[in-house]
């Protein structure tokens, strides 16, 4: 028997059948989840994207159209939405808000907390161009490793790598100042 290419499973999906449903689960789940991986900033949130990703293959199957005889564009389209979404609502899941917190500095000391500080500015600035950015990035901006080493074009083991030196970095210099 013939396997059913995706507009024909397509097809029968917008008719309500499960089989093609399955079908095309097994044929572009892999590639679904891998890109879930790439995407997401925490694994947990893999299996959701995943999900639906799917789930919405499903309450839209009579509206699909296919590019290039594939739903496998869609599903990464849709993948890359839901996972999007779900970096939102973990990052402002994890802020903690602000209402009530008593302020323990004065703005009569910030002069003195900026002096403090100076050598953290010069650091910083003697950096190359990339390591900043990857510093703005990872700790001002809290992306994972992963995401900033695409943006920046390396890989993750390098991000991490250059990451670690800025760090050793910026303790020597913190021991250097309080010496």
């Amino acid at each position: 028997m013939n396997e059913l290419d995706d507009g024909e499973l397509l097809q029968a999906l917008g008719s309500g059948d499960r089989f093609a449903f399955d079908q095309l689960m097994r044929r572009h789940g892999k590639a679904v989840y891998k890109y879930a991986w790439a995407v997401v900033d925490t694994a947990d949130q893999v299996e959701d994207a995943v999900q639906d990703t799917f789930l919405t293959l499903w309450r839209r199957r009579k509206h699909l159209t296919l590019v290039d005889d594939s739903v496998l564009p869609w599903l990464l389209a849709t993948c890359r939405f839901m996972a999007l979404n779900s970096n939102r609502r973990h990052r402002k899941s994890q802020t903690v808000p602000l209402d009530g917190v008593e302020h323990t500095h004065s703005t009569v000391d910030a002069p003195s907390g900026l002096d403090e500080l100076r050598w953290v500015h010069k650091e910083l600035a003697s950096l190359s161009v990339r390591d900043r950015w990857l510093v703005e990035t990872c700790i001002v901006q809290g992306k994972t490793y992963e995401v900033a080493a695409r943006e920046l074009g390396v890989s993750a083991p390098t991000a991490r790598k250059r990451m670690q030196r800025v760090r050793e970095r910026l303790r020597e210099a913190k021991l250097k100042e309080e010496s």
